[in-house]
């Protein structure tokens, strides 16, 4: 399944629109995209909320937790070293493999893709292509992308505001 997450600044009001496979309107995301140390919201196009993501502040590693609905909790670590970055997805047991810098990277299990990530930049801003596999995963890869995100482009500030309209239309290309 596509999704696209549009980072702009025009017409969103404050939310970052996630598009689902029928270039229709799915999820927001909400939250303070100049921070990683804010809470970011996942939201229906109904306004229900349905996971979020957070600094945990355990342990010596970077480290985050996803909080979705029927749900267990599951972490993202971080773990440095001197020749990579390694990132873990606790639970799902996931590792992200490829560029987060570069903006393409791929979750996987085992040797197995589960989703895939590829960063475009156009006029309008900074649109994320996300093809997950299962839809159980939606949320989960939906959050950490915008986490990865954050580390790599110019800050958004995420206000508050009424969710957008359930016609909010993009066309996929």
């Amino acid at each position: 399944m596509k999704f696209l997450l549009e980072l702009t600044q025009e017409k969103e009001y404050g939310q970052i629109p996630v598009v689902g496979p029928k270039g229709k309107l799915q999820y927001t995301i909400r939250g303070n995209l100049d921070n990683p140390n804010h809470t970011l919201y996942l939201y229906t196009k109904d306004n229900q909320e349905i996971g979020r993501l957070y600094p945990d502040g355990n342990g010596i590693f970077e480290s985050f937790t996803i909080d979705v609905i029927n749900h267990s909790l599951v972490k993202v670590k971080k773990l440095n070293s001197w020749g990579t970055n390694l990132f873990y997805i606790t639970r799902l047991n996931y590792l992200v493999t490829g560029s987060i810098k570069k903006g393409t990277y791929t979750f996987r299990s085992g040797v197995k893709n589960v989703a895939n990530v590829k960063t475009v930049i156009n006029k309008t801003g900074v649109v994320l292509t996300c093809n997950i596999k299962r839809p159980e995963d939606i949320p989960f890869i939906l959050l950490i992308t915008t986490l990865f995100t954050q580390w790599h482009t110019t800050p958004l500030r995420l206000p508050q505001f009424p969710p957008l309209g359930k016609n909010y239309r993009v066309k996929l290309t």
